[in-house]
């Protein structure tokens, strides 16, 4: 079959999916922050005007035609000292999902993916399901913290554990099919059919639940982490899991085994430190301008549903172009896709700025804000590839592991540039410029090329591991389990 894709491989590239979709809810801003325009009186003209909504009566003021009953309507934090909280919501998430980050990849470092991979599913529904009940702002902020806590350990733990399980080159074709633009889409269908952010919350976190399912009765624990702690026994039975959900016969893989590396002892790796700090820019800057730019896209004129279903699309079709551009254009660099896709993205936000300094709302803001939006996606998928083939073997874990904190930070500070459009429209699109500017600059400078590395082979010590074992001592240990 084509890349070598079989029964347990398309449950586990759901799985995947089901990680990204539920990492959807960091751009559920879009829709709890929902505000359409407004009038005092049945007399009046819509409007934005924070005046008007401060001075007029509450029971004379009405919403114009609302897409979707969001928490910014139902607690009021429209105009005024409470408007902060509608950057406080994603914030309040961004910050859950940057300790979920750090504590459940250790924590799945330490005790396996499997149960932490079960704890992080399980409180991603058990918060999502109860933030939909909360009855106060206090209450709703402090379960979203929980939410972005297992968007944050999904990602870490779930993403890590597929990548462990699947084939080498099947790891592209997660990234090509089961992307963001899926992700996009399914929660727009969601917000679409409820119409209202308490049944949405209630919505996905019940759709969660065949993910869980998942990692508890199909996906093993990872082969990979079970050798690397020396439990030989166990990781044999997981392969042979492995081959009886597959429909395959088990065939003994021979492992080999590198000493992991710490952070710090990663910086200290001759090389590794610049190359890191140019990973960490480019990471950041994505995640700060990339972020702002998707919870900023709610405010597009237009059906918010059909503007936010028209992103999920493109970004479905743009990610299958790029498998197709990688794996038959071997000359298609790295460079090339990072600092295209940067220029491509720079091109669109100075063409949306000229757009906002005349006042234009038409078609073509919309096009060229999907356009921009896909470049982005191109730039994050640069960002990935490089922090994966950059990175010598030992340090590869803890070094991507820095990188997605940097975008974590960077994804915490994106709601404060969309809530500064209010006082300058420009912000958002100033702040992408100068960011982006910079990030091409020094990806032309500094950024190495990695396309086609061979991954066992990026690293410094080549000491073989003691631990590494011989097929005919695998196929012993094999006879021994089944015995």
């Amino acid at each position: 079959m084509l890349y070598d894709i079989n029964r347990f491989h398309v449950l586990a590239f759901i799985t995947w999916q089901f990680a990204n979709y539920f990492a959807g809810q960091n751009i559920f801003g879009i829709y709890s922050n929902h505000v359409p325009k407004w009038k005092c009186g049945n007399d009046s003209q819509p409007t934005k005007d924070c005046k008007v909504y401060i001075s007029c009566p509450k029971n004379k003021l009405i919403f114009v035609n609302p897409a979707f009953d969001s928490a910014a309507i139902e607690f009021d934090w429209i105009c005024g000292s409470s408007a902060f909280y509608q950057s406080f919501f994603s914030q309040i998430q961004f910050g859950g999902l940057l300790i979920g980050t750090l504590l459940f990849g250790s924590l799945s470092d330490r005790f396996g993916r499997k149960p932490i991979g079960i704890l992080v599913v399980s409180n991603g529904i058990c918060s999502t399901f109860a933030s939909g009940l909360a009855p106060n702002v206090t209450v709703l902020f402090a379960l979203r913290f929980f939410v972005g806590l297992s968007i944050g350990g999904m990602l870490v733990v779930l993403c890590a554990w597929i990548m462990e399980v699947i084939l080498p080159q099947q790891r592209m074709v997660v990234r090509g099919f089961f992307n963001w633009g899926w992700t996009r889409i399914a929660l727009t269908a969601v917000c679409y059919f409820t119409r209202e952010w308490r049944l949405a919350s209630f919505t996905t976190a019940i759709s969660l639940i065949p993910a869980l399912l998942l990692v508890i009765f199909v996906i093993p624990e990872s082969p990979v982490w079970l050798h690397s702690k020396g439990f030989k026994s166990r990781m044999i039975l997981s392969e042979i899991h492995i081959a009886k959900v597959a429909g395959v016969p088990y065939t003994p893989v021979e492992h080999k085994l590198l000493r992991p590396k710490g952070l710090i002892e990663t910086l200290r790796t001759k090389g590794m430190f610049k190359k890191l700090l140019v990973l960490w820019s480019m990471w950041f800057i994505v995640a700060i301008c990339g972020g702002a730019i998707d919870l900023n896209s709610g405010t597009l004129a237009g059906d918010l549903y059909l503007n936010q279903l028209c992103f999920g699309v493109l970004l479905v079709f743009s990610k299958m172009l790029l498998l197709f551009v990688d794996t038959n254009f071997p000359n298609f660099k790295r460079r090339t896709l990072h600092q295209g896709s940067l220029i491509g993205t720079l091109i669109c936000v100075i063409i949306m700025t000229f757009y906002t300094a005349s006042d234009y709302h038409g078609i073509a803001v919309l096009i060229t804000y999907l356009i921009g939006t896909a470049f982005l996606e191109y730039t994050w998928d640069a960002c990935y590839l490089c922090a994966i083939e950059l990175m010598e073997t030992p340090s590869r874990a803890s070094a991507t592991g820095s990188c997605s904190l940097s975008a974590r930070v960077g994804m915490i500070l994106a709601p404060m540039l969309t809530h500064s459009n209010q006082w300058w429209p420009y912000s958002v699109n100033a702040t992408v410029m100068v960011l982006g500017t910079s990030n091409l600059l020094i990806s032309y400078f500094f950024l190495q090329e990695s396309k086609g590395v061979n991954l066992d082979d990026v690293h410094v010590d080549d000491t073989p591991s003691n631990d590494s074992k011989t097929l005919e001592e695998i196929e012993a240990m094999v006879q021994k389990v089944r015995e």
